[in-house]
């Protein structure tokens, strides 16, 4: 007898039918339009990635497609979407009635920092230039259907004391944008940070653009904290001019399924770009972290320190990559991600990728999985801490290192947070 042939799944769809609306309400111009169907079109037909790619190997992509049309208006109208206080505090309404709040003080508002509503900003000379819709579906998911964006943009020469700190709040389907300037010889902090959730529905694509012009100095902060049952997938990409600093830190606490695409391109001569990161995982969590250093120019340098700590059956996944351009002499490129077990359920994985182009370069990685050291486990235990205790401290040692590199109001922020999911466990 005959087999009957089995019938293939129906490929995902993705509908996208109110982008003239939702780009009409938010009050945006033509060439913003233009990009949202440009977006789309790369989405017709959806194509997920290939799970045989490593970049999507440990993290199945069908977790991150809306349930529902993302540029549906209901049941959030997008506009107006900004309102101005003092301290200046911007908030704007995103999909599922989340909030974006945005807080810069009185210093910086007299200095010239402008906050804007990305929908009407002036901006297309930016937006979509660090983070393409071609980058991958999410990227161009978001391209297509953000609402609730920001600009911060930092005028040349301007120093900041305090940092600008962006409150994202996760709803049902959360799409949000931001775009950030620093002006030729700024120096500032930025503060993004996620939270909350809703439930099991809670969702989360968001994508983060960052041009540092010549000689700027940005220390840019990514902590994500959500509540459990969130999924989340953030894209952040910095570019980097001649003579710039760019220093991005990285915390991954919450949510049930993260992913994170993350990185920089030194564009111009003498660019530096230091990535600092810190995750911790415990019940099933899954995170899932990818870094790109890519080095364009010659004379530049890019330092990476990514540590995750595991307990229960959490799993971690990551992926770094080093590129340096044939024409990038000059440049040097270190790269370490080092992974704590802390029970016999968790499970890590790590790739560490280099692409050099050029003889004229210096370059190293590292990478190690391990459980938690049973000798010093012991003679912590043997100085009179319980188990638990005991644990906390091989911890902190494990991540201090890393903690020490952060800019101080970041550093303060993690810190709490690494403690207090400690002493939950």
């Amino acid at each position: 007898m005959a087999s009957r042939p089995t019938s293939e799944p129906s490929p995902p769809t993705l509908p996208l039918e109110h982008l003239a609306e939702l780009s009409s309400a938010a009050g945006e111009d033509r060439a913003l339009l233009a990009l949202r169907n440009q977006a789309r079109e790369s989405l017709t037909p959806l194509l997920l990635p290939d799970r045989a790619r490593h970049l999507w190997r440990y993290t199945d992509p069908t977790r991150f497609l809306p349930d529902t049309d993302p540029t549906d208006l209901t049941p959030t109208d997008v506009g107006p979407t900004w309102r101005l206080e003092e301290p200046l505090s911007v908030a704007g309404l995103l999909a599922g009635g989340a909030l974006r709040v945005v807080e810069v003080d009185a210093h910086a508002r007299k200095a010239g920092v402008v906050v804007e509503d990305l929908h009407t900003a002036q901006a297309s000379e930016f937006l979509g230039k660090a983070v393409s819709e071609s980058h991958g579906f999410v990227e161009a998911i978001n391209t297509a259907a953000w609402r609730g964006g920001v600009l911060v943009r930092v005028p040349a020469g301007i120093e900041l004391e305090h940092p600008i700190r962006l409150r994202i709040v996760a709803g049902p389907l959360t799409v949000p944008r931001v775009l950030v300037v620093a002006g030729e010889g700024s120096s500032f902090e930025i503060i993004e940070g996620h939270v909350g959730g809703d439930g099991s529905r809670g969702k989360v694509l968001g994508v983060t653009e960052i041009f540092a012009e010549s000689r700027a100095n940005v220390r840019y902060g990514l902590v994500q904290r959500w509540d459990p049952g969130v999924v989340g997938h953030l894209t952040t990409r910095a570019r980097v001019a001649a003579g710039a600093r760019f220093q991005m830190s990285l915390a991954s606490f919450g949510g049930s399924t993260f992913k994170a695409d993350v990185g920089a391109i030194l564009a111009g001569e003498g660019a530096e770009v230091e990535t600092t990161g810190v995750a911790m995982g415990g019940d099933e969590q899954h995170f899932d972290h990818h870094t790109e250093h890519i080095h364009e120019a010659g004379k530049t340098l890019s330092n990476l320190d990514f540590k995750v700590a595991l307990t229960h059956a959490a799993r971690s996944a990551y992926t770094g990559m080093i590129r340096i351009a044939r024409h990038a002499g000059g440049s040097e490129a270190y790269q370490e991600n080092r992974n704590l077990l802390l029970s016999h359920d968790a499970r890590a994985e790590s790739i560490p990728e280099l692409e050099i182009l050029t003889d004229d370069v210096r370059c190293s990685h590292g990478a190690t999985v391990a459980p938690i050291d049973p000798e010093q486990l012991f003679y912590l235990q043997s100085r009179g801490l319980a188990n638990l205790q005991a644990m906390r401290v091989i911890v902190y040692g494990f991540l201090d290192q890393t903690l020490a590199r952060l800019p101080q109001t970041t550093r303060e922020r993690i810190e709490a947070l690494v403690a207090a999911r400690l002493h939950t466990e």
